[in-house]
């Protein structure tokens, strides 16, 4: 037998079934069992966590509130626009965001924070229930009436604070526009006038062609 003979017939007789790498399914799931079991576990806890917070600062579980109150609209106008392209940090992780003093929680947009204030754990902190006092007709139209004296009693210094006194800013804008249009009209008549007083005789020796007043 030829040397490259042998060579080709031991390449044949090679085993490739044992120098594969073989793995251990049940190992393996055993592994994805204790990570998924772990994963749950951190995420209970964080719950839980966020849970005691919660409670900590809700008044009726502290006992200073023996009921929650109905849910009522603020009496103050919320601010989203000072802070406007400015960044500021808050907590140990110095996170930038809209901080909530109330829940000690950072919210990463305005829109964030304006689900969170008026969401049921922030009013909960506040000692309100998400549920809304039925209103009487009787206190219906007081309140339209309240509206009513309002708006009719309104001055013209809110001509000033947008939205209200817009109508009045653009009757205003729209009065100095006309004002500047009828001072260039003014202006460009007393030129004309102006022209109109020329002597054409004085006009013709002096050199000029003529002002387009002349008749051919």
């Amino acid at each position: 037998m030829s040397k490259k003979n042998e060579i080709v017939k031991n390449v044949k007789g090679v085993n490739n079934v044992d120098f594969r790498r073989t793995w251990d399914k049940a190992e393996f799931a055993d592994k994805a069992k204790d990570r998924e079991d772990k994963e749950k576990k951190d995420e209970d806890e964080a719950y839980e966590a966020k849970k005691r917070k919660r409670l900590e600062r809700d008044p009726l579980h502290q006992g200073l509130i023996v009921a929650r109150a109905n849910l009522k609209a603020r009496d103050y106008q919320i601010d989203l626009a000072s802070k406007l392209h400015k960044t500021q940090a808050r907590g140990q992780d110095q996170q930038a965001g809209y901080y909530c003093n109330v829940c000690d929680c950072i919210l990463r947009d305005s829109q964030s924070y304006l689900d969170h204030i008026n969401g049921k754990w922030h009013n909960r902190a506040l000692g309100m229930s998400m549920r809304v006092e039925k209103s009487t007709a009787e206190q219906v139209r007081n309140r339209l009436e309240e509206v009513k004296k309002q708006k009719q009693g309104a001055s013209s210094s809110a001509a000033d604070f947008a939205p209200d006194g817009f109508e009045q800013l653009a009757a205003a804008a729209q009065q100095k526009e006309d004002d500047k249009r009828s001072g260039k009209r003014r202006k460009a008549e007393s030129e004309s006038e102006e022209e109109e007083e020329i002597d054409p005789a004085m006009a013709e020796m002096m050199g000029f062609g003529g002002f387009g007043t002349s008749k051919k």
